[in-house]
């Protein structure tokens, strides 16, 4: 209760939010990244897409971990440690470790369903493009090859939203996406399937509990509500 007091008070009005990406309309997004690259150059074979093996890569990884745009900019491979159940990320610098004194550690839990499987997206990325090193997420050539640089954060977010126009799930154009939306759809919808805030938090490294229940508010005012039910 004190928690959400103390967002009534610091967050009287509602904040600008990116729309949360949260399954299924992830799994649709995933589900139209392409999977195969075709050539217009007769006698050259179809081949992988690796653009679009990325992109599954990164709004995985996003999504369950919790990512800022900033921060899936920035990872390289040594960043990555293997787990028994996963992969464990050990961030060097983010928004609330711009110092970088401390690692600020993130988990990546094996899913169930491999095509929603963070870890086996990321590992396929790392496969088709032989990466074993450096940045983690890289731009892909018109030849369907990884460049050595990383991708920019800004760039980052291009990729997000032109993969959320290509799966056509906001049509009519209402809804605000971008980069953050993994994010905020990982709070949104772990808060839907009962995880506490502290449980959040300590995925998205928010340092107060108002902040997630931020995200969560916007929604909640949406549902039960008879501005809603008017017919109009």
């Amino acid at each position: 209760v004190a928690v959400w007091e103390g967002i009534r008070r610091t967050h009287a009005a509602p904040p600008d939010q990116a729309s949360p990406l949260r399954p299924p309309e992830l799994q649709t997004v995933l589900a139209n990244c392409p999977i195969t690259r075709t050539w217009r150059t007769t006698g050259r074979s179809p081949e992988a897409d690796r653009g679009g093996a990325r992109d599954r890569a990164l709004l995985l990884v996003g999504f369950v971990a919790a990512l800022r745009r900033s921060e899936l900019s920035a990872l390289d491979v040594q960043h990555i440690a293997e787990h028994a159940n996963g992969l464990v990320l050990a961030l060097p610098r983010s928004k609330t470790n711009q110092r970088g004194e401390n690692n600020e550690l993130v988990v990546l839990p094996r899913a169930g369903d491999t095509d929603l499987c963070p870890v086996t997206a990321l590992r396929a990325w790392f496969a088709l493009a032989g990466i074993t090193d450096g940045p983690v997420f890289r731009p892909v050539g018109k030849n369907n090859r990884p460049l050595p640089r990383r991708l920019s954060a800004g760039a980052v977010n291009d990729l997000v939203q032109q993969a959320i126009a290509r799966a056509g799930i906001d049509r009519a154009g209402k809804r605000d996406w971008s980069a953050h939306s993994l994010r905020a759809g990982f709070v949104t919808y772990a808060h839907e399937r009962g995880a506490s805030d502290r449980a959040i938090a300590h995925q998205t490294r928010h340092r107060s509990l108002a902040s997630v229940g931020t995200y969560v508010r916007v929604e909640n005012a949406w549902k039960n509500n008879a501005a809603t039910q008017l017919g109009l």
